[in-house]
């Protein structure tokens, strides 16, 4: 077992594609994996709904804590950035080159910003109080490491991760570094920086968002498809995946060691809780076989056990919550799918970026129109007209007007490069 375990960690190995990774078919679709995105974008979409400070009914609130069942926001989010760096890694396969690197560059550029400068306008527009100094910045991605955060949509703060990953990525695949000291490299910076005040937050939460990155980009280099279809406990990830969500286990540790004034930023030390469950998520939904499978599962579970109990033993309520998720994840371990019950969600996948850019804006402009207000059938029924404008205008962008202006610019730009 540890000679197997050695011989799939390779020390020296470096961040390439491997040469069985390189003989793959680049046009298969993981329909699975865009239908994670696609439920990461719904958990994003949804936390929102229940708790943004603009209410999508101006005149009612639920009460009822109805949006803690769903909820996993924070950890869609990392599921982003694994995916990412898994997307990058399928894409980009040939080696570095000067031609290659700017075809890369266009082509994340004209994916991301014409949606995204959309996302800007509306967002500025749904609440105009931003300065001139945030609206400019964030045409150049510099919200949250410069400039401040348009306070109409303030998801974007995530692209921001995105783009310096998409250039950090060309340093990756010029350099071709070791794997594990890249790696440890960056578990360093993420779990010691936010101990040094003088040093700003960002570099650590770059640091610690990268890692998830990096697992996808290794994934995607480093792990060949498995030829037969296996089953995993996929419902049990997901639940057990919400549970973490809610429990902030990590949180909780640091103010049992009176280690609540950290310098932390969005993406911290703290989302490391996820990064057992995002690793047996990503090798059930790809198919690709990663090593320490049993101990990825034991710590995926072992983690908000604990401390779910703790939570309860001291008295903390809010506990119930993670925990009828945890509990009934562990209940159904034994149920095991194939990626295939996924395949229902990649509509979503599909028009998860036009749906994760524009939901806040949309539910703001829905927050100033005073009729038809204050009781729960008003606020269902503003849910469910923002639910269509969302995903009707973010079906127009991303599969109907996208796709033009992918083919206008493969044609006038990338075909001349």
């Amino acid at each position: 077992m540890q000679d197997q375990i050695t011989e799939e960690i390779d020390l020296g190995d470096r961040f390439a594609p491997s040469p069985e990774v390189q003989t793959e078919d680049r046009k298969v679709y993981d329909y699975a994996l865009d239908g994670l995105r696609g439920i990461a974008a719904l958990w994003v979409a949804y936390a929102h709904i229940f708790f943004f400070n603009f209410k999508i009914d101006p005149a009612y609130h639920p009460t009822l804590p109805i949006g803690y069942f769903f909820n996993a926001a924070h950890g869609g989010v990392l599921i982003f950035f694994a995916l990412s760096g898994y997307v990058i890694g399928l894409t980009n396969r040939l080696p570095f080159s000067q031609t290659n690197a700017i075809r890369y560059v266009l082509r994340r550029f004209i994916r991301l910003y014409p949606i995204y400068v959309l996302a800007i306008i509306l967002g500025t527009l749904s609440y105009p109080v931003d300065t001139w100094k945030t609206i400019v910045g964030s045409f150049f991605f510099l919200q949250v490491a410069v400039s401040g955060l348009i306070q109409g949509n303030g998801v974007l703060w995530t692209l921001n991760y995105e783009v310096v990953y998409y250039l950090v990525f060309l340093a990756v695949w010029y350099f071709r570094p070791k794997v594990i000291p890249l790696m440890f490299c960056s578990l360093v910076i993420a779990c010691v920086f936010p101990f040094i005040p003088a040093i700003p937050s960002i570099i650590s939460g770059y640091a610690a968002g990268w890692i998830f990155w990096l697992f996808g980009l290794w994934l995607a280099w480093k792990k060949p498809r498995s030829e037969e279809i296996r089953k995993f406990p996929l419902v049990a990830y997901m639940l057990i995946f919400i549970a973490t969500d809610k429990l902030s286990i990590v949180k909780t540790l640091l103010e049992a060691l009176e280690l609540t004034k950290l310098n932390l930023a969005q993406i911290n030390i703290t989302d490391f809780v996820y990064l057992p469950l995002c690793l047996l998520l990503f090798s059930a939904l790809t198919q690709r076989r990663i090593p320490c499978v049993r101990w990825l599962n034991a710590i995926a579970i072992a983690l908000p056990l604990a401390h779910t109990t703790y939570l309860l033993v001291i008295g903390q309520q809010y506990a119930l919550f993670g925990g009828f998720h945890l509990a009934l994840g562990i209940a159904l371990w034994g149920w095991r799918s194939s990626p295939d019950i996924f395949h229902k969600f990649t509509f979503f996948g599909s028009i998860s970026y036009g749906v994760y850019v524009l939901h806040m804006p949309i539910m703001n402009f829905m927050s100033y129109v005073p009729f038809f207000s204050g009781s729960v059938f008003s606020f269902i029924v503003r849910v469910l007209i923002w639910a269509g404008l969302t995903i009707g205008i973010s079906y127009l962008l991303e599969l109907k007007l996208q796709p033009i202006i992918k083919n206008w610019f493969q044609q006038k730009v990338l075909n001349h490069v």
